[in-house]
């Protein structure tokens, strides 16, 4: 008996970490409540005796960050009018700067402008989620797709922290150091225009304060809208490829000389007649239940699509503040790095890797809604459709016409997101950074 009692525990323990709960789901969303916690953004449920409070404390981290875009913005015109080559090259420590602060702001304040649409899609993704026992391909999809979203927000949340404290160290260091009665001069890390003189005592620490405090809101505002934007993604992605496996084994075509057993058709149609799945139902029996199915299937396909659609709506503008963005950003820190900064300064390195990483993450995520938006019409091709009436023909046509017209999400318009227009991002960067150089050599 004890072969047996160990093998009967084994599948056991097979089933259950098969079964998923909301609290699944939930762990998705925890680094970004973590980020939205620091900004005073909220998400979902909330306790409305905070909600006063949550808004002012939001809108103390806006006016923080929107007050270094117009101070660096001053110090850009006025470095401009002195019309030297130095201003020029201080022009490009100052460029950067404003399209970071700028791209925080677009990426938060429709957290709280667009807040209804973002509970929506919470909710509704939230309900979609599996709950219990799944098949063997569902927990592969749905374990494989975890990992990713669970380690790209560790990693993406964790690297900007580092970032953070490579950036405030000095500073700190700095002033340990004075407090020790070291004699180092008073620094600030962002030299941009003010209206009154930092240098002097006590205007200098409430300065430093200040620009620590935008720093950290500045990393965690990109880190918010980015991860949110990703997530929200990854599960539509997901609920796309449980569709797509759902209609595979809509269809059971039995195995004969045409149809082997090693073909995808033979190994379903083995699988459903080891389970007993539609042993005892009629052939109109059977019809009634695969229309069943393929309402489910088409009314999911209907809600992810209206998902999609908000997404766009929501982040369109930001991406495409962000394709800008990276196209010139990234090349300013690319010739801040070699030109001006110290090999063995980091503060631009940093600026550079950061861009790229995060680019390439946003642009990550809408390949993959296009992968697996294109995949339910593979899907929908290759079941055993030809065995069905002709009603469900119909229906199966249209929804292979309608999956021609991928998902995905754009630039306001102008390009789609996916690893293709990354490359188109990396190519027209280096142009200009080719540009610059060869402008700067002469």
């Amino acid at each position: 008996m004890w072969p047996y009692k160990r093998a009967t525990l084994s599948s056991q323990q097979n089933i259950e970490a098969r079964a998923y709960s909301l609290n699944d789901f939930d762990s998705t969303f925890f680094y970004i409540k973590r980020v939205f916690m620091v900004l005073g953004l909220r998400i979902g449920p909330e306790d409305p005796r905070f909600k006063t409070f949550w808004n002012i404390f939001y809108l103390f981290v806006f006016i923080s960050i929107l007050l270094p875009i117009i101070l660096n913005s001053c110090q850009l015109i006025i470095v401009l009018e002195s019309g030297d080559f130095d201003g020029v090259l201080d022009s490009f420590r100052i460029i950067p700067c404003i399209g970071c602060l700028a791209l925080a702001l677009l990426k938060t304040y429709k957290v709280v402008y667009e807040r209804p649409v973002f509970d929506n899609l919470l909710s509704v993704l939230r309900s979609m989620w599996p709950q219990g026992v799944i098949s063997e391909e569902e927990d592969e999809v749905i374990n494989k797709a975890l990992k990713k979203v669970n380690g790209f927000s560790k990693a993406y949340y964790y690297c900007n922290l580092v970032v953070v404290i490579v950036i405030v160290v000095p500073w700190c260091s700095d002033v340990v150091r004075r407090i020790f009665g070291e004699e180092i001069p008073r620094v600030l890390p962002y030299d941009y225009w003010m209206p009154y003189d930092p240098s002097r005592p006590v205007l200098f620490e409430i300065t430093l304060i200040m620009q620590f405090s935008q720093s950290v809101f500045t990393a965690y505002s990109l880190v918010a809208g980015d991860l949110l934007f990703c997530v929200f993604l990854s599960h539509i992605t997901i609920q796309l490829d449980l569709m797509s496996l759902k209609i595979q084994r809509l269809f059971d075509v039995s195995v004969d000389q045409q149809l082997l057993d090693h073909f995808p058709l033979g190994k379903q149609y083995n699988r459903a007649k080891d389970t007993g799945r539609y042993t005892y139902l009629t052939a109109k029996e059977q019809e009634i239940h695969q229309e069943k199915q393929l309402y489910k299937i088409l009314e999911r396909h209907r809600v992810l699509i209206s998902l999609a659609a908000d997404i766009e709506k929501l982040f369109s503008f930001s991406l495409l503040i962000n394709f800008i963005y990276s196209s010139f950003v990234i090349c300013f820190c690319g010739f801040c790095s070699v030109v001006i900064e110290k090999w063995n300064v980091f503060v631009f390195k940093t600026f550079l890797i950061c861009g790229l990483s995060q680019t390439w993450l946003l642009w990550w995520s809408g390949d993959r809604l296009l992968e697996a938006s294109t995949g339910v019409g593979v899907a929908l091709y290759n079941s055993g459709w030809y065995t069905a009436s002709g009603r469900i023909k119909k229906c199966i046509l249209f929804m292979i016409y309608r999956s021609e017209k991928s998902l995905h999400v754009t630039t306001y318009g102008f390009s789609k997101l996916s690893l293709s227009s990354y490359a188109v991002i990396i190519k027209s960067t280096w142009s200009y950074f080719t540009l610059l150089l060869n402008f700067f050599n002469k």
